[in-house]
């Protein structure tokens, strides 16, 4: 039995068969709107939560300004650091690479909170640490006979 068949019978036993038809046809597009009004919701809230998260991630990137100082070091290598390789570095930055024939100064801006600097002897390979303050200051280096880098006592 085809369901045209059956749609007939059933409406022969009932008296009308267009009122069953349409009831029908309104149950399918009451179905299909509301799975529509679901689908139009949920992508109206997909679509606020990601302009939230963007609208929240520029506001953080607002905030996040760099800080710029104003303080100078200036870094004195002294007569003791003459005539071998050396490399000069302030926290990750490269200052100076090569073998100094005259006592060298090196002026440099401050562009962290906290700063260090970095002093490796080419030959030896020996790196030695100094902690450089939080205001402008002139920094002596000279090497020890170790081949130690040391800030220079005042």
């Amino acid at each position: 039995m085809q369901v045209s068949e059956f749609l007939m019978t059933f409406t022969r036993k009932t008296g009308s068969f267009v009122p069953i038809f349409r009831f029908m046809k309104r149950r399918t597009i009451r179905a299909n709107n509301t799975f529509l009004l679901g689908s139009l919701v949920m992508i109206v809230l997909v679509l606020v939560i990601v302009v939230l998260f963007l609208f929240m991630s520029f506001r953080i990137f607002d905030k996040k300004q760099a800080t710029h100082y104003s303080d100078r070091y200036d870094i004195i290598l002294e007569e003791s650091t003459l005539g071998g390789p050396l490399s000069v570095y302030m926290n990750d930055s490269l200052l100076f690479e090569g073998t100094p024939q005259s006592t060298l100064t090196l002026s440099v801006g401050r562009f962290a909170k906290e700063n260090s600097l970095l002093i490796v002897d080419g030959e030896t390979d020996i790196v030695s640490t100094i902690a450089l303050p939080d205001h402008s200051e002139t920094v002596r280096i000279e090497k020890k006979e170790n081949g130690v880098f040391r800030k220079q006592a005042k």
